[in-house]
């Protein structure tokens, strides 16, 4: 988790997060307010897109079109001022709520150059592998064309690639029962090729670690 954020607007730290009130852009929403958190003068922005009405056939009337266009409009301010309520609770950390009309995309990068965002938190789709995590998704033209740092949050639904490894679980026990002293198993500690090895400072904190291959 980061715990600060290099900001271009000295006195501002402002995190943007896509919401399209689905799981995983909640769980985008969970992580920006555990960066905001940590920051000074932190500026949480909360951005739902409508996508832009289609057009209006001849015999539909326009009037149909505009009322449910603004009833859409209700519904999401409203869920967006429930979600924004949520995160006033969060100490020091303004909140603002933002309903934009058209591409998904383009409007997320757009309201990131208007409020001069440091980051973009924005939720992806559980595809397997980092190309078709992305691939042709929002988030992936997002990270494309923003003007500031991107994290995107999968879901916890998603799979790992078929190439990566599960974690082991006693490594993982190990890490927490140790609170990260101890990386490894003593399985894996010595003969396996996720063995790592830290590298000391004279005052004894961890700065780094090495990966290696028994015999190498």
């Amino acid at each position: 988790m980061l715990t600060f954020l290099p900001t271009r607007t000295e006195g501002r730290a402002v995190v943007l997060v896509g919401i399209d009130f689905s799981d995983t852009s909640r769980k985008a929403l969970d992580t920006a307010r555990a960066i905001a958190r940590t920051q000074t003068e932190p500026e949480l922005h909360l951005v739902h897109v409508l996508p832009t009405p289609g057009p209006v056939g001849p015999n539909e009337p326009t009037g149909l079109i505009e009322t449910a266009l603004t009833a859409s409009l209700d519904r999401a301010r409203d869920e967006l001022d429930r979600l924004a309520s949520e995160v006033l609770g969060d100490p020091g950390v303004r909140v603002g709520g933002h309903v934009r009309i058209g591409v998904p995309d383009h409007e997320l990068v757009q309201a990131a150059v208007d409020l001069d965002a440091d980051l973009i938190v924005i939720g992806t789709h559980g595809r397997t592998g980092l190309g078709r995590l992305l691939l042709g998704s929002v988030a992936e033209q997002v990270v494309r064309r923003a003007p500031c740092a991107v994290l995107t949050v999968k879901a916890d639904t998603a799979a790992l690639a078929p190439e990566v490894l599960p974690p082991c679980t006693e490594c993982l026990a190990t890490q927490r029962a140790t609170k990260g002293k101890t990386l490894w198993c003593p399985q894996h500690a010595q003969k396996h090729p996720r063995a790592h090895v830290w590298h000391e400072s004279p005052a004894g904190f961890g700065v780094g670690s090495q990966s290696f291959r028994p015999g190498e």
